[in-house]
């Protein structure tokens, strides 16, 4: 078991990796090699003591501490696509891309699942498996047992033989997928796809029933509208919330399909369909750590969020906004609410104890495609990942209180991971604690912020820009960019191009009528025909100008109505719909 009081964090990039730890600076730890270059996999062990990159040549295996790592082994796997840990770190599976063994023969595969001791980097077992979705054993908490799908059928293993076989089995037709639950006493839930009219299902069952002759399920739910199916046990195995989704929507309100949410207890006595009152897609739910309560984002955006009992009771109403992402901090008492993807990359924290108060913090992650909590449950990262966007990629670190503590820009960075943590969570101060220091990048990114977002005087679009300006105007705005104030010319009587250098009255101009108090005041110069016919030209490229911009507003509000849908937009797309203050604003000017 690790000891772990550092905040720890990794890093995988197109041209090299990284382990930082310490806030908030977070300096590149000791003993660790960065320098590898389109490394596929990185992954920590559950306990933090323990991680795994898949290289070109080998996958490595580092042995964790606060501050430093240390190479245990380099294991002889050529192009490993993914890895996966025990609960407790003492195996690492590693699965490869399947290929036909060295006779040709069409019917033999190679054995491209390996299953290795992480303290002794030896090979423990090898399987067969074609596909990557749900290759990976999975393990009881204490690891006594291990199961797996095989065809038609769960199979369980004792992991300190795997070799020699499953002890126990579920042999039934048209397994679809399966989750094990966590806890003591652990169940496994196993999903029965719809087949000939027939409607879908999901069984439970008790890991240990599984070990005798019959296996006898303790709970069954049915459903149509099922092709496929999300499991999420809660913290003690008690519960399971399942999410059906369908692949088309017959109805045609949705493109990605119709979904549903039910709740089932282990133990077989409660079941029930989660009503949500909100048309439209379920976008996210997660179970508090507590295992007492859940929390659901669902319909059309600007989607509603809701907290339900373990019961199905409704707690509290936590209003709409776009938003489409969960994500509880290890202690359940602190949550977020964010809006990714195709939203604005809003982030709402919200304190469980002070819901009556509304969100706690917001903070402004735009352009982010990962959430995470810090096993400490007091900072937060997010980060901007390819390929999903391929600029601005790297991490920010907030703390709880929505304060940013530490920013890194990394070209083509594919994953981002804290260190996991094996004791608990420590308790969480009944006051949010107070942020620490930024770290310095943190501190020059606010700086910047801060200096962008001083006022330059009112908005005047690019025609305009080169004229009509005061000088007071003028005086402000590079006073505010920290120049040194400009010299102002004199004010003094208009004299046209076609008339510098001589004196006199200008040809064509009215007679002044100015009082003497004002002499040094500029006159009006009467309008000649030219001046109308400059002043009609310049009205109709304005009114040219204000259709344009109505054409591009009208565009805008069809792009957001598109969004709030729930549709995917481009990031393209994404960027007009930001333009739309700017629009608004000129179309005042010119208005």
């Amino acid at each position: 078991m690790a000891e772990q009081s550092v905040v720890q964090w990794a890093y995988r990039a197109q041209k090299r990796l990284g382990v930082c730890a310490e806030v908030p600076n977070f300096q590149e730890v000791e003993g660790f090699d960065g320098s590898h270059q389109g490394a596929r996999a990185l992954e920590y062990s559950a306990d933090g003591a323990w991680l795994a990159i898949a290289l070109e040549k080998g996958v490595a295996v580092y042995q964790v501490q606060d501050t430093r790592t240390s190479l245990k082994h380099l294991l002889p796997i050529e192009k490993g696509i993914e890895l996966s840990f025990s609960p407790a770190g003492t195996y690492l599976s590693t699965w490869e891309r399947p290929a036909k063994n060295e006779a040709g023969d069409q019917t033999t595969w190679s054995k491209n699942l390996r299953v290795w001791s992480t303290a002794t980097g030896q090979v423990i077992a090898e399987f067969e498996r074609r596909q990557l979705d749900g290759c990976f054993f999975q393990f009881t908490a204490d690891e006594a047992y291990c199961v797996r799908q095989a065809g038609s059928e769960l199979q369980v293993f004792d992991p300190k033989q795997l070799a020699n076989g499953p002890i126990g089995r579920l042999r039934t037709e048209n397994i679809g997928s399966f989750q094990l639950g966590p806890g003591s006493k652990p169940s496994i839930a196993v999903f029965f796809p719809e087949k000939k009219g027939a409607p879908a299902f999901v069984k439970i069952f008790a890991l240990t029933s599984l070990l005798s002759s019959s296996p006898t399920h303790s709970a069954q739910k049915s459903f149509f509208k099922a092709d496929k199916i999300t499991f999420k046990w809660n913290s003690i195995g008690s519960s399971l919330l399942l999410m059906t989704a369908t692949d088309h929507d017959q109805t045609g309100k949705s493109y990605y399909g119709e979904t549903n949410l039910y709740m089932l207890s282990a133990r077989g006595d409660f079941d029930c369909r989660v009503s949500l009152d909100k048309e439209g897609p379920i976008h996210d739910f997660a179970w508090n750590p507590n295992a007492r309560e859940f929390l659901v984002v669902y319909g059309y955006m600007p989607a509603k969020a809701v907290i339900f009992s373990y019961r199905v009771n409704v707690i509290a109403d936590l209003g709409t906004q776009p938003r489409n992402l969960i994500a509880f901090n290890p202690q359940g008492r602190l949550f977020c609410l964010a809006g990714f993807g195709n939203l604005a990359g809003t982030v709402d924290i919200w304190d469980r104890e002070n819901l009556k108060d509304g969100k706690a913090f917001t903070l402004d992650a735009s352009n982010s495609t990962t959430l995470q909590w810090a096993p400490d449950g007091h900072y937060l990262l997010t980060g901007t990942l390819s390929p999903r966007l391929r600029v601005e990629n790297g991490l920010k670190i907030w703390h709880c209180s929505g304060k940013l503590i530490h920013v890194q820009m990394i070209d083509e960075t594919y994953q981002l991971a804290f260190r996991p943590s094996a004791k608990a969570p420590p308790p969480f101060a009944k006051q949010i604690p107070a942020a620490p220091a930024p770290s310095a990048a943190a501190a020059e990114l606010l700086a910047r912020k801060t200096t962008a977002a001083r006022p330059t005087g009112a908005y005047r679009p690019p025609g305009a820009r080169s004229s009509g300006t005061s000088s007071s105007d003028y005086l402000r705005r590079n006073e505010d960019l920290g120049a040194a104030p400009a010299p102002v010319a004199s004010q003094a009587k208009f004299v046209p191009p076609n008339a510098k250098g001589r004196r006199g009255k200008v040809p064509g101009a009215a007679p002044s009528s100015q009082p003497s108090g004002k002499a040094n005041a500029a006159p009006k110069p009467a309008m000649g025909a030219a001046d109308v016919s400059a002043q009609s030209a310049e009205a109709q490229s304005a009114e040219k100008r204000l259709r344009n911009l109505s054409k591009k507003l009208k565009a805008i509000e069809q792009l957001k109505d598109r969004r709030n849908k729930g549709e995917t937009l481009e990031q393209t797309q994404l960027q007009k719909i930001q333009t739309e203050a700017e629009i608004r604003a000129e179309m005042q000017s010119l208005g």
